[in-house]
């Protein structure tokens, strides 16, 4: 899935949980809920039972077995938002748990690595969401010291308006922190954001409803991601998921943080 695909950041996902609820513009017609939720229930990968707007937790997927394989760039809980309001706080934490343990078994395997001189696993967790006020408040509180480096924590915002709102609480975040422009719908000028590590854009892309995005609005980003050193990643620019457009200016933008690697 992912790792074959040039224009996503991931390189697996893990949903321990699922579920969440159209919140802001660029839910108008959001992937998971219309097109990939339906159809997993139809493989029968996802019980009958679940619906838009209804939390699951699907047991069998705490097994930190399940996480264990992954590497890379692993997205957690991609099929909804983790800090949606619906999950608890004891949810998330379970979620979290699991991240922790895998990432120490590892960080104790890469010890024993580097004592050998073997290559290390420097696999990274991010999370994104468009409840940055809970997450910054979930943070802040399950890491007093600052969230470990093998996390990395997002933003996802489609106008100005959105951006001014959730960013602040991005910047609350001691750690790892990506801005994700996706689906953009309007122009962002991210000044006053630049205490970052990461910017990542995409068009919406989908239906024939798929409300374009204008190249310039994509330039302004660039430009300010050049100006501030900062790794800038198109997902793509165009309307078709099935032939996406990733090339802005004659070139694609791959950039990916220090120790982030797909």
């Amino acid at each position: 899935m992912a790792k074959h695909n040039s224009g996503d950041i991931l390189t697996s996902d893990w949903n321990p949980v699922i579920g969440c609820q159209r919140y802001s513009a660029g839910c108008r017609d959001c992937w998971w809920l219309d097109g990939i939720m339906p159809w997993q229930i139809r493989l029968g990968n996802l019980p009958e039972s679940v619906t838009e707007g209804e939390p699951t937790e699907l047991e069998a997927r705490f097994d930190p077995a399940k996480l264990r394989p992954k590497k890379g760039i692993v997205g957690v809980i991609q099929h909804g938002d983790l800090f949606w309001d619906k999950f608890s706080d004891g949810t998330i934490c379970r979620v979290l748990d699991v991240v922790d343990q895998v990432a120490r078994e590892r960080e104790e395997k890469n010890f024993c690595h580097a004592k050998f001189q073997r290559a290390t696993d420097n696999t990274k967790y991010i999370i994104w969401t468009k409840r940055a006020e809970r997450m910054a408040n979930v943070l802040e509180q399950r890491y007093p010291q600052g969230v470990p480096p093998y996390i990395a924590c997002g933003v996802s915002v489609e106008n100005q308006t959105l951006a001014d709102e959730r960013l602040p609480h991005l910047l609350r975040v001691q750690g790892h922190r990506f801005v994700m422009i996706e689906p953009m719908l309007g122009p962002i000028d991210l000044t006053g954001y630049e205490d970052v590590d990461w910017v990542v854009l995409g068009s919406e892309t989908g239906t024939e409803r798929a409300r374009p995005l204008d190249l310039n609005w994509a330039r302004q980003v660039r430009d300010f991601s050049l100006a501030n050193d900062l790794p800038f990643f198109i997902k793509q620019v165009g309307s078709s998921h099935k032939k996406p457009v990733r090339e802005l200016d004659g070139r694609t933008w791959d950039e990916f943080p220090i120790g982030f690697c797909k």
